[in-house]
């Protein structure tokens, strides 16, 4: 029965790749928003940036005038002059990344035949193109992430960080446009807060009072740290540079969210004979506590005779407390396999990157039944220590129970779900 429920869980958790139509979602967007004869600078960012920018190539054809890509990797040699390709890092912004965003400043004052400008924007964005305002540095955000990490910080208020502190984010690199109209087509990864906080709000305006950035800034445990320091005063640098009116009219819109890959999962855990219970599209909060919600929902519906499938997307946090190995998917998983020992219920559970990339490359989640947790220990393994030591990676390596990762061309939250 373990290995059809675990063929089942890991096809729910992965058909939906087959079934999303990226050119057709952009499509509709831009002939909504009437760009289908217009001529566009094309300025693509975050972890789908290429496969965004190649839809619109298709669509728009030979109204796509210039182009800037901002990616992870580089898709190959251009066959055009009017592409520029900037390789960026990415969980934790890199030399690549700096490189990025003064490109990115440089591109949008060049001189065009344009008339509006598309922003492409896809999660990971605020890491691979990062212009910190003075005095911050790039030392400086690799502290800011680690802190964030530390202590367990939400996406959103990591992204309100890195846009009150940043140059080009939080609606700052509108004011560099220079076509009459600029619109902005956005793969939404953060459920909390939509769209808006996508790329750390890259085309959303966002002037914070300092109150609000004192508070943000306290989150993170850095009173009367060097770090606090260096933060409020590049906010206050960067609050200067915001009132500066923008000129272009802007309009952001939604391509692709989380909603949409929750829809087609549902889809085919029903096709395959199993009664959905859907958790919904805005799974969040830490870890400890989603796993929790998630193990007792899954024996209420254990209770029942007929098979199940809980269902939910979005994005938990971890709070990084040990040396180890892992992402927010592997770390669900881990935790899982504990309730799934002590269920009434034989059960898997698959926890899967929208994007192919559980923090770890070549990882993109993790699955674990009933047996894992026996399987661990007669391995040796010790199922708390692992979790105090924030190694699930290394843990479910050893029993083989990581689901292979690799660029998928999209970015909408984590899929978790639970067959029984």
């Amino acid at each position: 029965m373990t290995s059809n429920l675990q063929r089942d869980a890991l096809a729910i958790s992965s058909t939906w790749l087959g079934e999303l139509d990226l050119g057709q979602l952009v499509q509709r967007q831009l002939d909504e928003a009437g760009l289908i004869d217009v001529d566009v600078d094309v300025v693509a960012v975050g972890k789908a940036s290429g496969e965004m920018a190649a839809a619109v190539r298709t669509v728009l054809g030979p109204h796509v005038r210039r182009q800037l890509i901002v990616t992870e990797a580089r898709s190959g040699p251009s066959t055009s002059s009017d592409v520029d390709e900037v390789v960026g890092e990415h969980p934790v912004p890199g030399p690549g990344s700096l490189a990025a965003g003064r490109r990115l400043v440089e591109f949008l004052r060049g001189p065009t035949g344009a008339t509006c400008t598309l922003f492409l924007i896809s999660g990971g964005a605020s890491s691979l193109c990062a212009l910190p305002e003075s005095p911050m540095t790039l030392g400086d955000l690799h502290q800011l992430w680690m802190a964030a990490l530390a202590a367990g910080l939400d996406i959103t208020a990591l992204n309100q960080l890195r846009a009150a502190t940043s140059s080009i984010a939080g609606g700052a690199i509108l004011r560099q446009v220079r076509t009459p109209r600029s619109r902005s087509l956005i793969m939404v990864d953060n459920v909390v807060s939509g769209p808006r906080w996508v790329a750390s709000g890259l085309t959303y305006d966002y002037e914070p009072a300092r109150g609000e950035v004192e508070e943000l800034v306290g989150r993170l445990d850095q009173r009367g740290a060097p770090l606090e320091a260096t933060m409020l005063e590049a906010f206050e640098h960067r609050a200067q540079a915001m009132a500066g009116a923008i000129s272009v009219e802007h309009r952001n819109l939604v391509v692709a969210e989380p909603s949409m890959l929750l829809d087609l999962a549902s889809a085919e855990a029903s096709r395959r004979g199993y009664r959905v219970v859907s958790l919904g599209s805005e799974v969040h909060g830490d870890v400890a506590d989603v796993a929790m919600r998630f193990s007792e929902k899954f024996e209420r519906e254990s209770a029942l005779r007929d098979r199940f499938c809980l269902v939910g997307v979005g994005e938990v946090t971890v709070q990084v407390r040990g040396p180890g190995v892992g992402g927010r998917c592997q770390d669900f998983a881990w935790r899982m396999a504990g309730a799934l020992a002590e269920s009434r219920r034989e059960g898997v559970f698959v926890a899967r990157a929208s994007d192919g990339r559980d923090f770890v490359a070549g990882v993109g989640g993790a699955w674990v039944d009933g047996t894992t947790f026996s399987a661990a220990a007669s391995m040796g393994l010790d199922w708390s220590a692992v979790l105090a030591g924030s190694d699930s990676h290394h843990g479910l390596e050893a029993l083989n129970q990581l689901i292979d990762g690799g660029r998928t061309g999209w970015n909408l939250c984590d899929l978790y779900l639970a067959v029984g």
